[in-house]
């Protein structure tokens, strides 16, 4: 079959579904809730379903996954297989095995088992030996050993596993092979690692679904409230918002400090904004395109203020509509020199083309601008049979050039072009040993004063 974006719309049916659908995503909350929702649309018509835990005998579940219902001529397994496809960072399943284990309800010792049988398996480690000797074998290896005491408490009271969970492999090849024939397996894993060969060969002959979080602010409001109910703690509207904002949206990072949050809450508490900026750090990410809106703004406050942003070492977000992302190094300084100096010389360029024509609207709309801007700006120069808006392949993009207008209205074409001349000295001094940020700022701050 495939590997295709969740989607609750695109849900396949019993009759027409593999015999293997995996859904999988870096966050459980949301794993969870769309295997839910494809349990839901493969069960439409009638299923039997049966629902296993991650301590259930791997004989039981091989048994269902290999003969079809008795009652029904359609069978659902459902099963988390995180530990089958591996994990590539058992300090966070630690972390999570902790976090769990000291919200000391029913559903978080479960959480806990299930993290902490995943960390043995991810540190190979055979749960044998006493709790104690386990427990500091784990935090020996990851160099944890504070949390050794706690981890020992949690392998005391975990449920001994009735068989190893490697004996199920075989019966979900034996399906995958032999395709659909009234048993779906419906599989969860959370976070599994690349390159596993069982995830390989569900994507090759099953489904693989990927989860993403649809919109953000709803859907990450929605994992705070349900995560806040169950550890009893208040949680603002407010302080959700202001948590999306300090961890860019990021659903793992905004999971992992949401727990801290609630875990330092306590039971009875409330989370408030003022909470989260005390607590949190700020990793949101900066928007480079942001920037040159400032400078086409020429407000100088903003500018300067989201330039000290690109400097603090957080990610940046690059594209036309910023959806891509990359983590700054030392040649962070001439890289986004040379992006600013790019944008300027399209503004010129932009600029120049627009006062030959004659008057423009600055405030034209989109679609105005691709109708009566756009056909001059694929007008090809004749000497060389293409136009200078085009890109490497040739193609002119509308967005980007309607942008660039926008931020070229409120200069002159000779302040551009005395901005560009003055680029050669600056680029000297981020080569230099002048502190890159200051370099930067004065020269942008002179660009937007127009001098």
């Amino acid at each position: 079959m495939t590997q295709r974006t969740f989607s609750e719309g695109d849900l396949p049916s019993f009759d027409v579904a593999p015999s293997v659908v995996l859904v999988s995503g870096p966050v459980d909350f949301f794993v969870e809730e769309a295997a839910g929702q494809a349990a839901a649309a493969l069960e439409r018509g009638g299923a039997e379903r049966i629902r296993f835990d991650d301590d259930a005998a791997p004989e039981a579940v091989s048994d269902a996954l290999l003969n079809r219902s008795l009652f029904s001529p359609r069978r659902i397994v459902e099963l988390d297989v995180s530990r089958l496809l591996g994990s590539e960072a058992p300090g966070a399943l630690l972390d999570k095995a902790m976090e769990a284990w000291e919200r000391r309800s029913p559903a978080g010792r479960r959480e806990a088992f299930r993290h902490a049988r995943a960390l043995l398996s991810a540190l190979d480690l055979a749960p044998g030996g006493t709790a104690s000797e386990l427990a500091a074998a784990v935090c020996r290896k990851l160099r944890r050993q504070p949390a050794t005491a706690l981890l020992a408490e949690l392998l005391e009271e975990m449920p001994e596993e009735r068989g190893t969970p490697a004996l199920i492999l075989p019966a979900l090849r034996t399906i995958l092979e032999r395709g659909n024939d009234g048993v779906v397996a419906l599989l969860t894993a959370t976070a599994p690692p690349k390159g596993v060969e069982l995830l390989a060969e569900i994507a090759r002959q099953g489904l693989v679904l990927e989860v993403g979080v649809g919109d953000v602010s709803e859907a990450l409001g929605r994992y705070a409230r349900g995560a806040a109910r169950e550890r009893e703690v208040s949680i603002d509207a407010e302080a959700i918002e202001r948590l999306r904002l300090q961890t860019d949206g990021r659903p793992e990072l905004f999971a992992a400090e949401l727990s801290k949050l609630l875990a330092w809450a306590g039971k009875g508490g409330r989370l408030r904004a003022a909470d989260v900026r005390s607590n949190v750090e700020d990793e949101a990410s900066e928007d480079l395109y942001l920037l040159f809106d400032a400078v086409g703004r020429r407000d100088a406050g903003d500018a300067l203020r989201r330039l000290e942003r690109l400097f603090s070492g957080r990610d940046v977000r690059l594209g036309d509509r910023g959806d891509r992302y990359f983590e700054p190094d030392e040649s962070w300084p001439l890289q986004f020199f040379g992006m600013l100096t790019t944008e300027l010389r399209r503004m010129l360029l932009i600029r120049a083309t627009l006062d030959e024509g004659g008057q423009w609207d600055p405030t034209m709309s989109y679609a105005a601008f691709q109708g009566r801007v756009l056909p001059r700006l694929e007008e090809p120069l004749v000497p060389f049979g293409r136009s200078p808006f085009g890109s490497s392949q040739g193609k002119v993009s509308p967005y980007l050039w309607y942008k660039v207008s926008q931020r070229a209205a409120r200069y002159e074409t000779r302040e551009l072009a005395r901005a560009l001349a003055r680029a050669a000295d600056v680029d000297v001094q981020l080569k230099s040993s002048a502190p890159p940020l200051e370099a930067v700022t004065a020269y942008v701050a002179r660009l937007i004063a127009g001098g």
